[in-house]
């Protein structure tokens, strides 16, 4: 169901004259909107409209995975290709301008869902919900930055434009404090399930993986379990094995069991809204260019996984009708000889116009998760259980019996990667795993003339933009090393 999504677009039209690329923002006009439960609903799906976009779910996270040992993005204007290789990226590049700009966005708007909805007259279940839905998104915002950046500001009320807009940076401790007050308000005021009419909106089963989530990267191991263990007990559960590739397709979008949150796309309206997994898969008989599977990649999985090929197009496979050759790969930027399989239509000429979702959260990562907080806390004993589920779930036998702490975090590192390949998590994976991991993974070979990565410590935390600090010195001072 796309619901939701067809109010994004009047949205967008009703807002996008508003220039919300930088906080702050005065609110809009109270005689004109915030007066009905209508105008409150409309608000909060201005709120998920941001998820929509180009530099969040749309296009920014399946392209973090080109800065890793999984993918070589082919798209050179300062963006992936360039962090990976450091080279012409700074303060100035328009990577992290934008997802800043747009997080902020984001934040804005929740902000004035917070502010004006509280005030309007409604039915209190509905207007408990809606503020749950926003908190939730804020929180997600909020937790990218974090991981991005660090220290940010941390605005939780409405600015007005003035001195005293600009703020600092706060420390990071106290904007994942929020995410967490958040998150506790979305689990408190937001529902099991929605009927039909409301599916893609933000459940609590969704607050509750987020939260283990934002545990889980904040090494908070015994609360990583607790929320999962609620997650679990809402009826979430694996698809079958038959069923794995279309969880990331239509046909399999939104679904009951394994589909915790998606961010919701309505292809083929004529628009270039629709998602834009198709236009960046790097088939030659899809798109022109795209993110390309690494070598790398493709032997990272064991014999007898299925995920591969459901994952990346080999040459000499069939898709949508065509025998796959890399020769038609862009080679103005490389070709590694392989394509993204894992959420593209097998159909040709839809570029931007997908109808398929962006599958942000679902319950094998859960699964990861708590195997991850079990081994951390307890010893690999806790940890055997849920990984073997991810791995017998497609075929694969249990792991070993008798493996130490260092060699069951090894295993999960590895299923999180093969599992979760181009669902935007493995470079903030990398990021949390530390120093180690990420320039072991930025710096192993691509096997592609004219590109080598390169790693440089600066990169653990990105620049803050310099369009920001120009507006608002007090961000400063400067991340480490920019």
């Amino acid at each position: 169901m796309k619901n939701i999504y067809i109010v994004f677009l009047i949205l967008f039209m009703l807002f996008g004259c508003e220039d919300l690329d930088r906080f702050p923002l005065s609110t809009l006009s109270e005689a004109t909107f915030w007066q009905t439960a209508d105008d409150a609903t409309s608000g909060v799906n201005g709120v998920y409209n941001v998820l929509a976009d180009n530099l969040m779910y749309r296009d920014f996270f399946i392209q973090t995975d080109g800065v890793s040992n999984n993918m070589l993005s082919a798209y050179s204007f300062d963006g992936f290709l360039e962090i990976s290789e450091n080279r012409a990226w700074d303060a100035s590049s328009p990577v992290p301008r934008d997802f800043w700009a747009k997080a902020y966005e984001g934040i804005v708007r929740a902000n004035q869902v917070l502010t004006q909805v509280p005030d309007i007259e409604m039915d209190t279940e509905l207007q408990s919900r809606l503020l749950g839905e926003a908190r939730f998104l804020r929180a997600l915002f909020y937790f990218h930055l974090s991981n991005l950046w660090g220290d940010v500001p941390l605005i939780l009320e409405l600015q007005t434009v003035g001195e005293e807009a600009l703020v600092p940076r706060d420390p990071r401790s106290s904007v994942i404090s929020a995410v967490f007050s958040d998150l506790e308000f979305a689990i408190n005021n937001l529902p099991d399930s929605y009927a039909s009419v409301d599916l893609g909106r933000v459940t609590k089963g969704a607050a509750l993986a987020l939260k283990s989530r934002v545990h889980l990267y904040e090494k908070e191991w015994a609360d990583v379990i607790n929320a999962v263990n609620a997650v679990t007990q809402l009826g979430y559960d694996l698809v079958p094995m038959e069923e794995w590739p279309d969880q990331f397709l239509p046909e399999g979008e939104n679904n009951e069991m394994e589909s915790i949150f998606e961010v919701q796309f309505t292809g083929n309206t004529g628009s270039g809204t629709g998602s834009n997994f198709n236009g960046n898969a790097g088939i030659p008989t899809i798109t022109g260019g795209g993110l390309y599977p690494t070598q790398n990649l493709v032997e990272a999985y064991e014999e007898g996984d299925p995920r591969k090929s459901w994952t990346i197009l080999l040459p000499g496979e069939e898709f949508a009708g065509v025998v796959f050759s890399p020769d038609g790969q862009d080679s103005n930027f490389g070709q590694t000889g392989f394509a993204r399989k894992k959420g593209v239509i097998p159909q040709a000429n839809i570029g931007g116009e997908g109808d398929q979702n962006a599958v942000v959260i679902r319950y094998a990562e859960m699964l990861l998760n708590l195997a991850e907080a079990e081994n951390e806390l307890n010893g690999p004993a806790g940890a055997y259980d849920p990984i073997n589920k991810i791995r017998n779930r497609v075929g694969l036998e249990d792991l070993p019996e008798g493996m130490s702490k260092d060699e069951m975090r090894a295993a999960i590192k590895q299923e999180r990667r093969v599992e979760l390949a181009f669902e935007g998590l493995y470079y903030f994976d990398l990021l949390r795993w530390g120093p180690a991991d990420m320039q072991a993974a930025m710096e192993s070979v691509v096997n592609v003339p004219g590109h080598a990565r390169f790693y440089d410590p600066r990169v653990m935390l990105w620049p803050v933009p310099q369009t920001e600090i120009d507006v608002n010195p007090n961000l400063l001072p400067q991340n480490p090393g920019w």
